[in-house]
């Protein structure tokens, strides 16, 4: 997963969703109006691909059993007269299919014998964030400095370490086998869908080949930064020497759908890949959601499984992607590098070049491009709202800024407020300068169908610090020129997590991430095709992820002997815990939280030489309503000749607030004890003998703020020798069950929302908010109808009744249940287990996720066809963690009356 890098502000779009969904159903919702509502054009599109599961562990069945098993579902299925379109087959991580079936459909699906769950098959797409091209002369330091970071340059020059005769597999786009860094280094590989495929398109085929040569660049990207080796261009990656498995997953564009990647993942353990990297998941999900579990099984089967754990943290907490929730997987944050290469620009003033990265949804600076430098008058570096619009009016006098580039500072309002506020005053070029620390990526596109708007002049960030010395220039008369090569630039928020990683913890609060690595600014290959130069500098999870399964090939080389379970442990025991970036805010605890970096920033050397290990590797605390002081055993391993001495000692981490957009204010920080004694502010002496163990009683009293927010902080052991550990620890304050799962939709750019859940009628595209009043119940016919779409086309639609939900929050179980006209339940007709939470609140286009689809087919729970009559829906979700037994642990909801007629 490489960065959008999306940050208008600090609370960005999605934070501002997690925000609004946490906030409850109904909230600031628009009242019930007495009409029906129509969704937009391409909205209207269920979801259609499903993993079925069957009952029993593929691992513990033999191929017998496991196909007499999936041959008794189709039999099961066609004497139910259940229709779908089996896509794929699983034998070995997962036990069950990948179909194709409506939401009706589906709902036959899982009443049959021996299915125990039904996941939704989503969407993957490998985002593009080309930050810097670059040419071989420009590699420096960029890659060096990244390698450094977390010890890999010496385990290379020192120790001697390639990751010779390790196989790591890479699940991506493919690798451009052109590439001189890859020369002789793919062991085996497959092509599982051909150049063509798109998984967005319907009807798109995939047509399977033998070679899996890259034509998008992600997977080129990742391995460059695993294993790439290219002297004569002056790089060289994490294991230079490693044999590659390569399996490509996507077509020339487009997306790929998670089946698809449990179909790769069955294949790279089949070649007997001893580490695999995938770049690439689905957010918002449980560690039982499919390509997790199944990540979890490769793991059991002595695989390293290093995965990222996705971009999305502009979305909050719990958005961390499969397959990196599964149990034992690392997940990997991403860390921004301590020096970057940037486009620049020079001041006619003098001084020191100021790097620049481009604002996405603005035409990028030409080479050239020179023009003095204006501002809003009254402007200072401490203005909060420069740019904004005031009353709804334009801050700047037409003309104001006519044949000038503005600088204006980022905050209070969205960027693109700002940006086009400049551009209607004259502006021919944008600069916007942080508000805080840190160099802000900043994405400019609108939010809303209705913002229509075009941004047609270059913009660019630019670091608060260069900033305010530009702002104290323009009285005396300042312009910039842009230059034609990108420079190396100290990062300000070099070692430090990314703002683009995703936050965890799990819905079931099991922590993650597990670990991170440089992902922020890192130089790496690119596909020749696409970019002669064959470099550039990227973002994203998705390039952390490879320098973890690197790492993990050089280890192998150095002790073959490691199972994945103990090299796992090693990496997160030696990690060390990063400091916050926080905006110079008085912060008494100055540790990320652990819920972004999990142990923190990987380091080879530390883990090879390491002879103590900690058990468990970390420590979930659940939430403190339901367990108050917790009572924990670490085990410490010593497997060396001599004994360790340590000093242990508490080190909090800050918290997590309910949206993640921020440190909250309220913040408070657990205590500890170990062994007895305090270890807040204190250490505690322990002493593992050789080839020994020792135990850890650690005790720890969670705070009481931030209300609904996370916890955590690391069990830190410092050795006599200088050798560090870490056992990270994460909980939740409070009450899990009151966060809010069903919430509501907006359609207009977050000014108003629609009351979901909604019933809906997909013959005529229209549906009904939760409490509408109508004077006419829908009515359906439970029959195949022909109907055109809002692009004049054809479709067929089952005409019968559909919900549509926003899950605000992940939940543990959904069901469905029909009542008759007197109230009176006709059973269920539709199971869930572990749903995934909704990306958004906020519908701009088809490709939003802000709302599901639940069917019924027109059966009742026994099978038999519902007579024609009056009935209505009722959708229950059971909290994630909650009780069924505890009645304010599900949400419920009551669609209105719709009528049923047979002809």
């Amino acid at each position: 997963m490489k960065d959008p890098r999306t940050r208008p502000l600090r609370l960005s779009l999605l934070g501002l969703t997690a925000l609004l969904t946490a906030c409850g159903p109904g909230h600031g919702a628009t009242p019930p109006a007495g009409a029906a509502s129509r969704l937009p054009a391409g909205a209207a599109q269920a979801q259609d691909r499903w993993f079925v599961e069957l009952a029993g562990d593929p691992t513990a069945l033999n191929a017998q059993s496991l196909g007499a098993q999936q041959a008794g579902f189709r039999a099961q299925a066609a004497a139910n007269g259940a229709q779908y379109q089996e896509l794929a087959r699983y034998r070995t991580l997962f036990n069950g299919f990948a179909v194709q079936a409506s939401p009706a459909d589906l709902g036959r699906l899982t009443r049959l014998p021996g299915v125990i769950g039904v996941y939704p098959v989503r969407q993957i797409s490998p985002p593009k964030a080309l930050n810097t091209a670059l040419g071989a002369q420009a590699l420096q330091p960029d890659v060096q400095s990244a390698l450094a970071m977390t010890g890999a340059d010496l385990a290379q020059s020192q120790l001697g370490l390639s990751g010779s005769g390790v196989r790591v597999g890479i699940i991506d786009t493919g690798l451009d086998l052109g590439h001189p860094a890859f020369q002789g280094r793919v062991a085996a590989g497959y092509d599982f869908v051909g150049d063509q495929y798109d998984a967005s398109v319907p009807g798109s085929v995939p047509v399977p080949d033998p070679s899996p040569d890259d034509c998008q660049g992600n997977g080129t990207n990742v391995a460059g930064i695993l294993g790439g080796n290219d002297p004569a261009g002056g790089f060289v990656g994490v294991a230079p020497g490693v044999s590659l498995g390569i399996y490509k997953v996507f077509g020339c564009q487009g997306t790929t759908d998670s089946a698809t990647l449990l179909t790769a993942m069955e294949r790279a353990q089949a070649d007997g890949m001893q580490v695999l990297n995938i770049s690439l998941g689905v957010p918002f999900q449980w560690p039982q959601y499919p390509t997790a579990r199944a990540a979890s099984r490769l793991v059991k089967a002595g695989v390293v499984v290093s995965a990222a754990a996705g971009d999305s943290g502009g979305a909050g907490p719990y958005s961390v992607a499969a397959p990196a929730l599964g149990e034992n997987v690392l997940a990997v944050a991403a860390v921004d590098n301590t020096r970057v290469q940037l486009g620049n620009f020079s001041l006619s003033s003098g001084g020191t070049p100021v790097g620049y990265q481009p604002v996405v949804g603005a035409p990028p600076a030409p080479v050239g491009l020179s023009l003095p430098i204006g501002k809003l008058p009254g402007s200072t570096p401490d203005t909060d709202n420069d740019g904004c619009a005031i009353d709804g009016l334009n801050p700047y006098a037409a003309g104001s800024l006519s044949g000038q580039a503005a600088l204006i500072r980022l905050g209070n309002c969205p960027a693109r407020e700002k940006i086009l506020n400049a551009q209607n005053a004259g502006a021919q070029a944008v600069v916007l300068y942080d508000n805080q620390p840190g160099l802000a990526s900043v994405n400019a596109r609108p939010v809303s169908p209705f913002d229509t708007a075009a941004i047609e002049i270059p913009v660019i960030s630019v670091r608060a610090e260069d900033g305010v010395r530009i702002d104290a220039r323009i009285a005396a008369g300042v312009r910039l020129t842009v230059n034609a090569q990108p420079q190396p630039f100290d990062n300000p928020s070099g070692n430090t997590v990314s703002p683009f990683s995703a936050s965890g913890a799990s819905p079931d609060l099991a922590l993650k991430p597990d670990l991170a690595a440089p992902g922020g600014w890192v130089s790496t290959t690119t596909p020749l095709k696409s970019n002669p130069g064959g470099y550039a500098v990227l973002s994203g999870t998705g390039l952390a992820a490879p320098q973890v399964a690197g790492i993990a090939a050089l280890l192998l080389q150095a002790r073959p002997g490691l199972t994945a379970g103990q090299l796992s442990a090693l990496l997160m025991n030696t990690a060390a815990p990063l400091a916050a970036l926080d905006g110079g805010l008085p912060a008494p605890v100055q540790i990320a939280p652990v819920q972004r970096q999990g142990a923190g920033l990987v380091n080879v050397l530390a883990a090879y030489s390491s002879p103590v290990a900690a058990t468990p590797t970390r420590l979930d605390l659940s939430a403190s309503l339901t367990f108050g002081p917790r009572s924990k055993v670490i085990v410490l391993r010593n497997g060396g000749a001599q004994a360790e001495t340590f000093r242990a000692t508490h080190v909090p981490a800050q918290s997590v607030g309910t949206t993640g957009a921020g440190r909250p204010a309220s913040e408070q920080t657990a205590r500890m004890t170990i062994n007895g004694q305090n270890a807040d502010g204190a250490e505690v002496t322990v002493t593992v003998p050789a080839a020994g163990e020792t135990e850890l009683n650690v005790l720890l009293t969670p705070p009481s703020r931030p209300a609904q927010g996370q916890y955590g902080g690391y069990v830190s052991l410092t050795g006599a020798s200088g050798r560090r550990l870490v056992v990270p620890y994460g909980g939740f304050v409070g009450n899990y069950q009151a966060l809010t799962v069903l919430g509501d939709v907006s359609f207009d750019g977050g000014r108003t929302f629609k009351n979901f859940p909604a019933l809906y009628n997909p013959r005529t595209f229209e549906y009904y908010p939760e409490g509408l009043n109508l004077a006419e119940p829908p009515v359906y016919t439970l029959k195949k109808v022909q109907v055109f779409d809002d692009s004049g086309q054809e479709i067929t639609v089952l005409d019968a009744p559909q919900l549509l939900v926003h899950f605000g929050h992940q939940a543990r179980r959904l069901t469905l249940e029909v009542l008759d006209a007197s109230g009176v339940s006709l059973g269920t007709v539709f199971t869930q287990q572990y749903v995934g939470r909704s990306a958004t609140a906020l519908y701009t286009d088809a490709s939003s996720d802000a709302f599901s689809f639940v069917g019924w087919d027109g059966t009742l729970a026994g099978g038999q066809p519902a007579p024609a009559g009056t009935y209505q829906l009722r959708l229950k979700v059971l909290k994630a963690l909650g009780n069924p037994a505890v009645a304010a642990d599900t949400e419920t909801y009551l669609s209105q009356n719709f009528t049923v007629v047979r002809e």
